[in-house]
């Protein structure tokens, strides 16, 4: 980038958000414009007090007009200050480089609730979508070349491929190499399943120690059973898996408590069965999230012989109770 550009920027003078948000992503990611952007905002902050605005603005566009192949030399039209001036900004640049090193990364950390899909787009352009009570968490230094994440719960990613740097995702004890492409993990606390899908690309399960245990293929899910600590690979319709994140819920001939966890996580209820046996039964359709959850009951109850019995809550969730029809 151009070194103007980084005086500007560093003296204020750049009033355009775009052009703004260009530079600090920039400065960001390549440490050598930020050394020069911090050596411009220290010569400035230190130089100040023996001059008034116009006067260093003035001295800062004359040095912006000589800059042309170095890098981090200080301009000689600011060597006319005192040598302290030149001490007190190598300084600086010390300071700055211990608290780089030394100084915690923070993390960002973004909260689906019960009942709720969640949408957001990283620094890098991935899209991801993050179902109910689901969490995702990523360093504040997260960029292009820093793209790691960790999940809790289940989250569709549509990641920006970038061969050189490659995507990852923490989850619990396993983690997803990804170059570029389009995936679904169900990683929610308590299940013994950690299941990841491929729609589309490819991607790699990694051991906590990063050594490659698969590479799976589109149309793949590797289903980790953390008891056994054994991975189950198998060909899937992925409409299955990743229909949530448009609203739906899809299944083919699947169990009644599978699609009532599901639900629970959704309409924010909590279900109950009476019978153990209504489990079992199996069930094939869409259900739509922009319905209410009675609707949806009813059709349960027309399709198979099931009653059920709403319980409202004023402190806590409300709850459905599932019995067998007499």
């Amino acid at each position: 980038m151009d070194q103007e550009k980084i005086i500007q920027y560093a003296l204020g003078n750049i009033s355009d958000v775009d052009e703004k948000n260009t530079i600090s992503q920039h400065l960001l990611e390549n440490k050598e414009s930020r050394e020069f952007y911090i050596s411009v905002k220290n010569t400035w902050s230190l130089s100040k007090a023996g001059d008034t605005g116009d006067d260093l603005k003035a001295e800062y566009n004359k040095l912006s007009r000589q800059i042309v192949k170095p890098r981090y030399t200080i301009l000689r039209s600011v060597l006319k200050y005192a040598a302290v001036l030149v001490f007190a900004v190598a300084i600086s640049y010390s300071l700055q480089h211990y608290f780089d090193r030394t100084a915690p990364l923070s993390m960002n950390e973004v909260i689906c609730p019960a009942g709720q899909i969640a949408e957001i787009v990283l620094a890098d352009g991935t899209h991801v979508w993050l179902n109910a009570e689901s969490t995702i968490r990523y360093s504040n230094a997260f960029n292009a070349k820093n793209r790691k994440v960790e999940l809790s719960g289940e989250a569709f990613f549509d990641v920006v491929k970038d061969e050189k740097n490659p995507f990852s995702v923490k989850v619990d004890e396993m983690q997803v190499k990804v170059l570029g492409t389009s995936f679904n993990i169900n990683a929610y606390p308590g299940n013994n399943l950690l299941e990841t899908t491929l729609v589309e690309g490819k991607i790699e399960l990694l051991s906590p120690k990063g050594e490659k245990i698969i590479e799976l293929k589109p149309g793949e899910m590797a289903s980790y059973n953390l008891s056994e600590s054994k991975i189950y690979l198998s060909k899937v319709d992925t409409r299955f898996y990743s229909s949530w994140k448009d609203g739906k819920i899809s299944f083919y001939n699947e169990r009644l408590e599978p699609i009532i966890v599901k639900l629970e996580r959704w309409y924010n209820v909590k279900f109950i069965f009476k019978d153990e046996e209504i489990k079992n039964y199996r069930f094939t359709g869409t259900i739509l999230k922009n319905k209410p959850l009675y609707q949806v009951l009813e059709i349960i109850k027309l399709s198979s012989p099931i009653n059920f019995e709403v319980i409202q809550k004023s402190e806590d969730k409300n709850e459905i109770i599932l019995s067998k029809e007499k």
